[in-house]
């Protein structure tokens, strides 16, 4: 027997209805996954809803961090979520990571390391490597440049600092060991 599809729901019930009447505050991650995700699909005789599919990655996946560290192919193999809805999928939590950077960070300028490191652990978190990347910023802490140094292994970069004296102020300059 083939379930209703979302469009045939209430409209109190609709994720995309449920965000725009209450605030997005108000749906589940899986809710919010299903807008993403956009539309359902058949196999075989089976339907499956937007949702469907949204709450089968969640539990396959535990929890959206789950999820996070899934490329695009590995995504499309699962049953109902082909390129395209990986793609999107992929994009959204990219937007979030992006969002969380730029909210921590400001993204103009760092007046102290804690802002240095709120504005970079949701970028680097969820690396499988380890990443060594050095700032160039201007007199005003504004990022001029970001340097990727080293690229290590899952819990390890290698790098030596060699020290240097320029008229009178020590600069630590990176070399991979």
């Amino acid at each position: 027997m083939d379930k209703l599809p979302i469009k045939n729901w209430p409209e109190e019930e609709r994720p995309r209805e449920k965000l725009a009447k209450f605030g997005k505050e108000h749906l589940t991650s899986c809710e919010l996954l299903a807008i993403t995700i956009g539309t359902g699909c058949m196999k075989g005789n089976q339907s499956y809803s937007a949702l469907d599919l949204a709450s089968n990655l969640i539990s396959k996946y535990k929890n959206l961090k789950g999820m996070l560290d899934l490329s695009i192919t590995e995504l499309s193999e699962i049953k109902g979520i082909g390129m395209v809805k990986a793609v999107q999928i992929l994009a959204a939590f990219e937007l979030g990571k992006r969002a969380v950077s730029e909210k921590n960070g400001n993204n103009v300028s760092f007046r102290c390391s804690e802002e240095v490191a709120n504005y970079y652990i949701p970028l680097l978190k969820d690396l499988k490597k380890e990443q060594f990347i050095v700032l160039l910023l201007d007199i005003k802490n504004k990022i001029i440049k970001e340097v990727l140094i080293s690229q290590g292994s899952l819990t390890s970069s290698i790098v030596r600092l060699v020290t240097l004296f320029f008229a009178g102020r020590v600069k630590a300059i990176a070399h991979l060991a």
